[in-house]
């Protein structure tokens, strides 16, 4: 199985703008040089299809409700992003944080998780996720009210696809002929991690069931950092399992002190990763938190 995060943790990663701010090639490129260049271990592409100006879902990561981002702002798809990061980045790791599965068909991201396993050397991950947006799985044709059951299907049907799992029976929502034909198949070194995403009980019972790991989404508060780390120990202890955790952190805008201080919290709850996204974002302040986090993991 693929050990990407074999190195004492937790590095540090950054989410991407891609779904922020209008990007052209050479300004990807310098963002990623720049980020790996400062200490930056793995990028992370944010997966929306769609946007509405209309009233939307409730979106379950803010007090409110309400989405904490412009929805005419640029989306980029994240698959794309990723094959993109793969060709310019030297040793970065490539992830979605996270992937809706139940409104892509698994197959179809099964054929592209196996074709960036290959092109990047095994250092894809993906980061699956149920979905919050009804509106824009409807727009795709996918039933939101069966989005839990078509997300354990398309899960068992990837690690299938991988050739880490066996024939996943019975299926409700999709199909595998018994002749169909996988290839390629990632090696067992560059098969990409699957870490479900979500911060429920039943997100967790999902990682439990079909995950490689979690991918959690706090806040800005020590609070929820705590609270994470708390329910990180409680699905490694209940798994009976090795669980990679990556903790992804949003943020007004890059601090790189308050930053720091996320790395040891995240550090002392026993995270593999903290991954930060910053609603306002600038360059020189992402490589600064880059560099203020790796001082931290050093005690510094």
């Amino acid at each position: 199985m693929n050990t990407a995060w074999s190195e004492p943790g937790p590095a540090v990663g950054i989410a991407l703008p891609t779904n922020r701010i209008r990007l052209t090639g050479p300004a990807l490129r310098e963002t990623v040089a720049a980020l790996e260049d400062a200490g930056c271990r793995s990028v992370w592409m944010n997966d929306h299809l769609a946007g509405f100006r209309g009233d939307a879902d409730p979106y379950p990561y803010s007090s409110d409700g309400k989405i904490d981002w412009n929805p005419d702002s640029p989306q980029y798809e994240a698959v794309c992003v990723c094959a993109f990061v793969c060709a310019v980045a030297r040793s970065l790791r490539i992830g979605t944080s996270v992937l809706v599965l139940p409104q892509r068909h698994p197959i179809a991201v099964a054929k592209a998780a196996c074709t960036l396993a290959d092109l990047s050397g095994g250092r894809f991950v993906l980061g699956a996720g149920l979905g919050w947006s009804r509106r824009e799985m409807q727009l795709l044709g996918w039933d939101p009210a069966t989005r839990a059951a078509r997300m354990d299907e398309g899960l068992a049907i990837l690690r299938f696809a991988f050739g880490c799992g066996g024939r996943p029976t019975p299926l409700c929502y999709y199909s595998l002929p018994d002749d169909i034909i996988f290839s390629p198949r990632p090696s067992a070194e560059d098969c990409p991690l699957i870490l479900i995403g979500g911060m429920s009980a039943a997100a967790r019972s999902r990682v439990s069931r079909h995950g490689d790991g979690w991918l959690a989404v706090v806040g800005d508060s020590a609070e929820q950092l705590d609270r994470a780390g708390r329910d990180l120990a409680d699905l490694r202890a209940a798994a009976g399992r090795p669980l990679v955790g990556v903790l992804k952190v949003s943020m007004s805008a890059a601090t790189p002190a308050r930053a720091a201080r996320h790395v040891r919290s995240a550090a002392e709850a026993g995270w593999d990763e903290v991954s930060f996204e910053f609603g306002a974002w600038d360059l020189e302040d992402a490589c600064a938190v880059i560099r203020s986090c790796a001082r931290a993991r050093e005690g510094r």
